[in-house]
């Protein structure tokens, strides 16, 4: 009786044990990284607010650093790190995916999305979760969603932007992007890759004669304190992809994945909603500062589409056959509703 009862306390502690190693192994520490900054962004606002829910609603199971500011490196630096597992999550924007994943390229044809409210509806619908598969097929890093970075706008120091014409010769500093590149040869300039953390030193230096940006992240880092004019020509709409480790996605709950799916949803969201809310204090705000703000009119807008036609047919060679068409029509679909 007294062997019984001992293999029964055996037992029963080894369950425990087994039981107090598993619900070790479900907590996860996980760092979460940005480019933007630390402060007054709407990303790391709407990051914030995705850490807090996710840690409330797994009881403390999934903690969540944040890494705003490049502290994590770059966008393709933390694109890598992801891939290698060093890195568990990341806000990053399109700009570095091709070199990964080529169909995300169609994002870069010029002009192609004529409305964020359009953008919405493409990205969060069959089109955007067709890309997001190919995504994590292509980088082996899963897209929980999208958010917006916004429409990118010209931003020069010495000579403001008024006609296609006026890019000839500038040197602009562009993201990591061959369709960006492409983009700026279209209109004569001479794009300059460069990582993001460089570039306000870059344009204070002379280093390039501008930039491209959503306007509210240009307010952000304060270029309005390096550069004189703001050209507001839309030329391409750039999404936040809200990327995850595959591995660690795969050591969550099937409960834990529903929350940070949750999570990622009201980050979208907030972040959205923020975004329009900081492009139009940014706007004032430049204008507060002496920046010239030059908006086009619609047939200087139809030349700078027209100009930059070309940059359509490299992204065609590109990416998957019948891409373009699907997203056309997505765009098509939208506008329709």
């Amino acid at each position: 009786m007294r062997i019984k009862s001992i293999r029964i306390l055996a037992i029963t502690m080894a369950l425990c044990l087994g039981l107090g190693l598993n619900a070790a192994s479900a907590a996860m520490t996980l760092k979460l990284g940005t480019v933007t900054p630390a402060v007054g962004d709407r990303l790391i606002e709407a990051c914030e607010i995705f850490k807090k829910y996710v840690e409330e609603k797994t009881g403390g199971a999934i903690t969540i650093t944040l890494y705003p500011a490049s502290q994590l490196g770059g966008e393709r630096e933390m694109l890598e790190a992801l891939q290698m597992g060093t890195l568990e999550m990341a806000s990053l924007t399109n700009g570095p995916f091709p070199n990964f994943s080529k169909d995300i390229l169609v994002f870069d044809i010029p002009f192609v999305f004529p409305s964020e409210a359009v953008a919405y509806t493409v990205l969060d619908g069959p089109f955007g979760d067709k890309l997001r598969e190919k995504v994590l097929k292509d980088t082996g890093v899963r897209c929980l969603g999208f958010a917006e970075n916004g429409f990118r706008h010209f931003t020069t120091t010495n000579k403001p932007i008024r006609v296609p014409g006026d890019v000839k010769g500038l040197k602009i500093r562009v993201m990591e992007n061959q369709a960006h590149m492409a983009m700026i040869r279209e209109l004569g300039g001479i794009p300059t890759p460069m990582a993001f953390a460089e570039l306000y030193t870059a344009l204070a230096q002379g280093v390039v004669d501008g930039q491209e940006n959503p306007i509210s992240l240009t307010a952000s880092m304060r270029y309005y304190e390096v550069q004189k004019y703001l050209t507001m020509d839309g030329h391409l709409y750039c999404p936040y992809l809200f990327m995850v480790n595959e591995d660690i996605w795969k050591q969550m709950t099937a409960d834990q994945q529903k929350i940070v799916m949750e999570g990622v949803a009201i980050w979208r969201d907030e972040e959205r909603t923020r975004n329009k809310k900081q492009s139009d204090e940014a706007e004032h705000l430049m204008a507060s500062k002496g920046t010239e703000i030059i908006k086009l009119t619609p047939d200087v807008h139809a030349q700078f589409q027209k100009q930059t036609a070309g940059v359509e047919d490299f992204i065609r060679k590109q990416v998957s056959p019948g891409l373009i068409e699907e997203l056309k029509k997505a765009i098509a679909d939208a506008q329709a509703k």
